[in-house]
């Protein structure tokens, strides 16, 4: 592995990032360049065709194989060349999330050469689906999806440490998924796993992007609405299935995360709930 990959493989495996959005464009032959000014950073796939790719005065041929990194701030122009459309996906997330550490790749304009293009394709594929999910659950396979994109990318020694903290957090979720209707805390938890309270959140979080307790407590909502809105459940029964015994406490927990009470869930209104 080169100095600089080695670098971003320690840079992205220290500050795990959370990405925002997935999204494929298809820029045609002959098409007036596409130029904006950044407002997030993105890494931009080629899935076909090829074209120039600015970033300022920075300039990389994209093409089938590579993956560009932009950052936010520049302006940034695609220029198609040759008969075939490009075609290519890009990955958005925001620096800023890590403004208190190091990052200075993520602020930077670079390109990779990809080495296990199939393994990438299909995590690319997974993320555009997710992508359109909000519910907990998506939002989880998302994080484990975005981990397995960088494994992928950097195919290193820390690839093999960071898919055990995976697999590790896998089962954690799992068992978070599995005992949601118990009065679960994070020290129960953690014994569970024999980890220290504070070093197994710390663990969930930066693979996550969440706290343990936020989410169980995520689950056991998202769980609620579906027995509220689908299954006809009240407001107390709903409650106590999740693990809840205070019905307005329940009430009150759910409005705040979901953008609605309870009761106009069970009532047919649940499609008007925030999307978290």
């Amino acid at each position: 592995m080169s100095d600089f990959r080695t670098q971003l493989a320690e840079e992205y495996a220290r500050f795990p990032l959370t990405i925002l959005k997935a999204a494929s464009f298809t820029k045609l032959p002959g098409q007036v360049p596409a130029s904006y000014e950044t407002t997030r950073a993105a890494f931009i796939f080629p899935v076909s065709g090829k074209a120039r790719i600015s970033f300022d005065s920075r300039v990389f041929t994209a093409v089938p194989g590579k993956v560009i990194h932009g950052c936010p701030g520049k302006r940034l122009t695609f220029f198609p060349e040759g008969p075939e459309p490009f075609c290519h996906i890009n990955l958005y997330y925001d620096p800023c999330d890590h403004k208190s550490k190091r990052t200075d790749f993520m602020h930077s304009a670079y390109e990779l050469d990809i080495m296990n293009k199939e393994e990438v394709m299909g995590c690319l594929e997974d993320l555009l689906k997710l992508s359109h999910c909000h519910d907990i659950r998506s939002r989880f396979r998302m994080n484990f999806m975005t981990q397995q994109l960088f494994d992928a990318l950097f195919c290193s020694e820390i690839s093999k440490h960071k898919a055990e903290e995976l697999n590790f957090i896998n089962e954690a979720a799992l068992f978070i998924r599995s005992h949601y209707a118990e009065p679960l805390t994070l020290a129960d938890i953690a014994d569970h796993f024999h980890k220290k309270p504070e070093h197994f959140s710390y663990l969930f979080h930066k693979v996550m992007g969440i706290r343990p307790i936020d989410y169980l407590i995520e689950y056991r909502l998202e769980t609620a609405a579906g027995l509220l809105n689908e299954n006809g459940f009240r407001v107390r029964q709903a409650a106590a299935a999740v693990g809840y015994k205070d019905e307005f406490y329940f009430s009150r927990l759910f409005k705040k995360h979901m953008g609605i009470a309870p009761s106009k869930m069970k009532s047919g209104n649940g499609k008007e709930r925030k999307k978290s």
